[in-house]
């Protein structure tokens, strides 16, 4: 991933983005603002909880990509914080991110990743925050104790053991798939470690 100022390094970042000869490649829009997470958890019982948005801030990197999330090198460069936008705001991400969830039909956890813009000015009139985009739809949220994930379950006081254990009521609860599921297939580029099964 990177990060294009200018048009003239469109072609370099294409090039280092196609993983081959003719690969698709995804360009989108760069939108300036803060990073914001909400995560979903089915409980018991079928309720749905929506967790309030941490902010993410990238100090040291360009931007906010999946190394500095993860702090690849230990640096430390990434600054989590309880995001705190007006409550229209707070209301419309809320309900965005539940329509996502109903319209996809997740299940049991999700993490939806959204970019909340700038204050902007408009006739004369200061924004409080500007506008929420959503960025991805996580149907497998990172579940280590510092993910965006966890903090976020934490600012309501659900503990990860807690979490874990609503996860795991809502897989053991959840009916069978009313289809059959695909059998993997492997392909010859498919690293053989990858590949083996045993018998």
């Amino acid at each position: 991933m990177s990060l294009v100022h200018d048009p003239a390094e469109l072609p370099g970042a294409l090039a280092d983005a196609a993983v081959g000869e003719g690969a698709a490649v995804l360009v989108e829009d760069y939108v300036s603002g803060t990073p914001l997470t909400v995560g979903l958890l089915e409980l018991p019982g079928g309720s749905v909880i929506v967790f309030p948005p941490p902010a993410t801030e990238a100090n040291e990197a360009e931007f906010y990509d999946a190394d500095t999330k993860i702090d690849v090198d230990s640096r430390g460069t990434v600054t989590v914080c309880a995001a705190e936008p007006a409550p229209d705001v707070l209301d419309r991400i809320t309900r965005d991110v539940r329509t996502l969830w109903d319209g996809i039909g997740l299940r049991g956890s999700a993490r939806i990743d959204l970019i909340l813009t700038e204050s902007i000015l408009t006739e004369s009139i200061l924004t409080e925050d500007g506008e929420p985009y959503v960025l991805e739809v996580n149907s497998t949220p990172g579940m280590s104790r510092d993910s965006n994930f966890a903090v976020g379950a934490a600012m309501i006081g659900l503990t990860h053991t807690s979490v874990v254990l609503a996860m795991l009521h809502e897989a053991l609860a959840r009916p069978p798939y009313d289809m059959p599921l695909p059998a993997p297939a492997f392909s010859s580029a498919t690293p053989t470690r990858e590949a083996a099964v045993s018998p």
